[in-house]
């Protein structure tokens, strides 16, 4: 029977979900198949309550689209940023600089390669070749030039799906560099594969660690075909790794856009949901999804 009020589960869900971030989602146009474009995918987080969504693409830029997706908007604030993979020159410091000058301000997040990362192209058997960020022992000339120009301009650095041994490098000279903007990219996922106390060195050099939903939806009996070459990583494990590193150093994502798997709003949902039933305080879960990726897009805190 209907009594006309919520039941306080359902409540606390919806009062996090409303403020929260999502700082890794997948929209169409797009080179694979999207489940939301770029407008449902505004459409439904604004309706939602979320504070701010980031676009990300393979194989485009994203600044421009999250501009004409901002139009659309009231109080979500959207953003994207750039990808450095092949599309777009690799290891490219202009495309840096382009990204960072599209009209609105709305190119936020600069991503190392993803997909044609030579570790990444390794790990799922493709072979040897892909971008690396080193020569020898040290970062790339390019590479140089591009922390300068995240830097400089106050840009977010994501690590992309380049190996442990490069994102350990990265992050040291990023923080050499006095860049404060450090994000590890879906850090239990295949890609990078880090351990715990790699992870643990990352947080402590001042990184956030992405933890995202989608991973725990791969392994051999995903639905999704292409997911069943990473290994599924549980809402247990990510847990315990928030437990024992701390909710201050970590930033929940969906990583979610393909048509078999939920949408990202249901997918955040129940992100949230399970990570609660693992035992994650609601503090912690806001800290999360709202306080840290707020820091790192320079919105003011609420």
């Amino acid at each position: 029977m209907w009594l006309g009020w919520e039941s306080p589960t359902i409540a606390a869900e919806e009062s996090l979900l409303s403020g929260a971030i999502e700082f890794h989602v997948h929209t169409a146009p797009d080179v694979v198949p999207r489940l939301w474009d770029d407008q449902q995918l505004v459409d439904a987080a604004e309706a939602a309550g979320l504070r701010a969504v980031v676009l990300k693409n393979h194989v485009l830029p994203t600044g421009d689209r999250a501009q004409l997706a901002q139009q659309r908007v009231q109080r979500l604030q959207v953003f994207g940023g750039v990808v450095l993979n092949e599309a777009v020159g690799g290891l490219n410091p202009e495309a840096v600089r382009v990204m960072s000058r599209i009209s609105g301000g709305r190119g936020k997040v600069v991503w190392l390669p993803t997909l044609d990362a030579a570790y990444h192209r390794q790990r799922f058997g493709q072979g040897n070749r892909g971008i690396s960020l080193l020569q020898g022992d040290r970062l790339s000339r390019e590479l140089e030039l591009i922390l300068y120009s995240v830097r400089d301009r106050q840009l977010v650095l994501a690590t992309g799906h380049v190996s442990p041994a490069e994102v350990l490098a990265v992050v040291r000279r990023a923080r050499e560099l006095g860049i404060d903007k450090l994000l590890i990219t879906h850090a239990m996922a295949e890609v990078p594969g880090l351990s715990l106390a790699q992870m643990q060195t990352l947080a402590d050099l001042g990184a956030y660690l992405e933890l995202d939903y989608v991973n725990a939806l791969m392994g051999e009996a995903a639905v999704d075909p292409a997911h069943r070459a990473w290994r599924k990583v549980s809402l247990g494990e990510m847990a315990e790794a928030i437990r024992a590193i701390g909710s201050e150093h970590i930033i929940l994502s969906t990583d979610l856009g393909r048509p078999e798997d939920p949408n990202p709003i249901a997918g955040y949902k129940a992100f949230i949901q399970e990570l609660r039933n693992q035992g994650i305080s609601e503090a912690d879960l806001k800290r999360m999804t709202q306080e840290n990726p707020a820091r790192l897009l320079d919105l003011p805190s609420r």
